[in-house]
């Protein structure tokens, strides 16, 4: 079987089929060298440090040492960063399906958190089964509770825009809808081939509602969710990296919760 094009390491199995063994992160925390388990309130860090290789695809075991997991898609390290391989709609033996790339925090701990990372997009795709959409790129996600209840910060979209948005259950997306929480940036179009530094932040406030914030090199949106389709999104959830028809890499991951006297 051919590897996949543009990954040198070995094939990637279709989602029906993948029967990859899925190797640990090299992970550390500011108090040790060696790698850690990074599923405690310490919170996470990743360097991507390691031999190219796939680190996890949906269906796949996911090793003890990684603290991600992958819903849709696949997660790959090469020249020691994260990486989603050539994007398709994942029905061929070798694909990879990150067209749809859904990658997860396994810690559902974090409540309130500060999340950073170096991101840089490469090229946006299309495929048959994912038709070019405005919001197509790549999102953040914080108080990620389900696939239908979480916040979303969109920091790279097609149509040139930063969104923060909730999603609730029940509605016409996966299960669930969207809600645009008023904190827009126009004209932020993706610095394509080039890293950023993107941000995002989630609070509890003491009147009920939840405030979160997104960076990106510079460019800021913040907002207040007071009960815009469901309740606040309150208390603990995981955290992510979402993708849609992009191609893209991702390193020096850093998820640190807030300090409770802050």
């Amino acid at each position: 079987m051919a590897a996949h094009p543009g990954y040198p390491g070995p094939p990637v199995r279709s989602r029906r089929l993948r029967s990859i063994g899925v190797v640990g992160l090299i992970l550390a925390c500011a108090s040790c060298s060696a790698s850690a388990d990074t599923r405690t309130p310490i919170g996470i860090w990743d360097s991507f440090t390691g031999r190219d290789e796939l680190i996890v695809s949906e269906g796949s075991p996911v090793s003890d040492n990684s603290p991600w997991m992958m819903t849709s898609g696949s997660l790959f390290r090469q020249d020691n960063e994260g990486w989603t391989g050539t994007p398709d709609d994942g029905r061929e033996i070798d694909a990879t399906g990150s067209a749809v790339f859904r990658m997860i925090s396994r810690d559902r701990d974090f409540a309130d958190v500060d999340v950073t990372m170096r991101l840089r997009v490469d090229e946006l795709v299309e495929t048959e089964r994912t038709p070019a959409q405005d919001f197509d790129g790549a999102h953040l996600w914080v108080r990620y509770e389900s696939e239908w209840q979480l916040y979303a910060v969109s920091v790279d979209r097609r149509d040139g825009e930063m969104i923060i948005k909730k999603k609730c259950p029940g509605g016409g997306s996966n299960g669930g809808t969207y809600f645009d929480l008023g904190s827009v940036a126009t004209d932020v179009p993706i610095p394509l081939g080039l890293w950023q530094h993107v941000a995002a932040s989630v609070r509890d406030l003491p009147d009920g509602s939840v405030e979160i914030t997104a960076d990106r090199d510079g460019t800021r949106i913040r907002a207040v969710d007071q009960g815009v389709g469901c309740a606040p999104l309150r208390g603990a959830g995981g955290v992510g990296l979402r993708g849609d028809n992009a191609t893209f890499r991702v390193d020096d991951i850093e998820v640190v919760p807030a300090d409770p006297g802050a």
